[in-house]
């Protein structure tokens, strides 16, 4: 296959998925505009255009001295204000004395870093009102669901059956599979005490893990459920999804995914056929380890990562506003650490994406459930802010700098300063612009360091 027919191999398909990411960045831009420009307003500054997306209006109206409007290229948007930068409109070429009181410059220091800092945390709040609202109507939770259990194994002595879900073992509450993994692993010999879900009512078990390979062994299988795909890794290029439940690795079952990791990495190039449970169907998915380092040395890997058996849990409206505020938190350390890691080098920048890789996902998302969706959008949502924070000229992080070393300074930056400071902050951002799109095609035509 040719490059220009890989690409539109790729593109094509996902020419569906176009409108997930319009109106996800659509909501998640919208947000962020409207955090500068209610805090402009609230503040007392005029403002002059409030418009999603850059370059020619598409379409608009003008209400009072705002006009707002949607503009041709749909990759962000921006609040223009009286005194702003490029303020270049005939009505502000003479302004009255009254209005150059409301222009964003004549604003004490701690207003122009409150208008600015509204933009990234308006996308904090909606990632928080995102995450309530799946709380709040039904959040997908891990369970530690058991997918099958051994003739003749521990397990089967105690009563265990296929679809329990263990919820405690010794008294300790379990989320997940691999909890309940560690607790038997740990405890060869000893009873140990299991409360288990079994439709709607709780099952007391006991049984005792026997001694297998130096490890507790009772003989249960759990769900090994793929919880993301790297896009254009061998999984994704075999048409693994997530969700998907691997039941068994070239006929070898697996109950844990420790269990898969291991088949994988020492068939590094060999075909493997998963066996694949996927919206309650049997497939087989095919998929060749690609080398990796760790450690020092190549192991296969084929871009999945662990998951978890879900299910829908709806809290309570007061209660699932701590809950938002904690999934948001997390995935702004997520985020935040992802950075820190990216900029010391500990992270490969081979990951980044760029608007091809946000409209794959989108799609992606969007076909796995409106519940996926909605996380995504959260996710992207604290992506937002977080990297406008970031100390970039031009992002709202390089003017909050410019700010606070003028505030050092005692005085405000001449014209030229200013100039230069935006000139290297616009080189800044097309060089990533360059760097993710770049990325995004490598992937699209299978050639990824990341996964060559």
């Amino acid at each position: 296959m040719s490059a220009l027919s890989s690409i539109a191999a790729s593109v094509i398909p996902g020419m569906g998925s176009l409108l997930y990411a319009v109106i996800a960045l659509g909501i998640l831009v919208f947000a962020h505009e409207l955090g500068h420009f209610l805090f402009a307003k609230f503040s007392g500054v005029g403002v002059l255009k409030f418009s999603l997306g850059f370059g020619k209006k598409i379409i608009g109206m003008k209400i009072g001295e705002t006009e707002y409007m949607v503009s041709a290229i749909p990759l962000g948007g921006y609040v223009k204000m009286l005194g702003g930068e490029g303020a270049e409109d005939e009505a502000e070429l003479e302004l009255s004395e009254a209005d150059k009181k409301r222009t964003f410059m004549a604003q004490p220091l701690w207003k122009r870093m409150g208008i600015v800092l509204a933009g990234p945390m308006f996308n904090i709040f909606l990632a928080v009102l995102l995450c309530y609202s799946l709380f709040v109507t039904g959040f997908p939770t891990p369970i530690a669901k058991v997918a099958g259990v051994l003739p003749g194994s521990p397990a089967a002595a105690a009563g265990f059956m296929a679809g329990d879900v263990v919820q405690k073992v010794g008294g300790e509450e379990v989320g997940i599979w691999e909890q309940v993994t560690k607790a038997v692993e740990s405890s060869p010999g000893k009873t140990l005490a299991f409360s288990v879900r079994r439709g709607d009512k709780t099952v007391e078990l006991k049984a005792a893990p026997i001694k297998q390979d130096g490890k507790g062994y009772l003989g249960l299988l759990g769900s090994v459920v793929i919880g993301s795909v790297r896009v254009g890794s061998p999984a994704d290029k075999a048409g693994m999804q997530v969700k998907d439940h691997v039941v068994a690795v070239e006929g070898r079952k697996v109950g844990a995914w420790d269990e898969m990791a291991s088949v994988v990495k020492v068939n590094i190039g060999k075909p493997l056929k998963f066996a694949v449970e996927r919206d309650g169907r049997p497939i087989e998915v095919v998929v060749t380890p690609a080398p990796m380092p760790d450690n020092g040395k190549q192991v296969g890997m084929i871009g999945v990562m662990n998951g978890a058996e879900l299910e829908d849990v709806a809290y309570g409206p007061i209660e699932s506003i701590g809950m938002g505020v904690d999934r948001t938190l997390f995935l702004t350390e997520m985020t935040v650490g992802f950075l820190a890691r990216l900029v010391s080098g500990k992270e490969d920048a081979s990951q980044l994406g760029g608007p091809v890789a946000i409209v794959q996902m989108s799609g992606r998302q969007a076909r796995q459930g409106f519940a996926d969706f909605v996380i995504f959008m959260a996710f992207l949502s604290v992506n937002l802010g977080v990297i406008n924070l970031v100390p970039i000229p031009i992002l709202d992080g390089g003017l909050l700098l410019i700010m606070v070393i003028e505030a050092v300074l005692g005085r405000e930056l001449s014209l030229k300063q200013r100039e230069v400071a935006q000139q290297v902050g616009l080189f800044m951002l097309v060089a990533l612009m360059v760097f993710v799109f770049y990325n995004d095609i490598m992937r699209l035509l299978g050639l990824s360091d990341m996964w060559k």
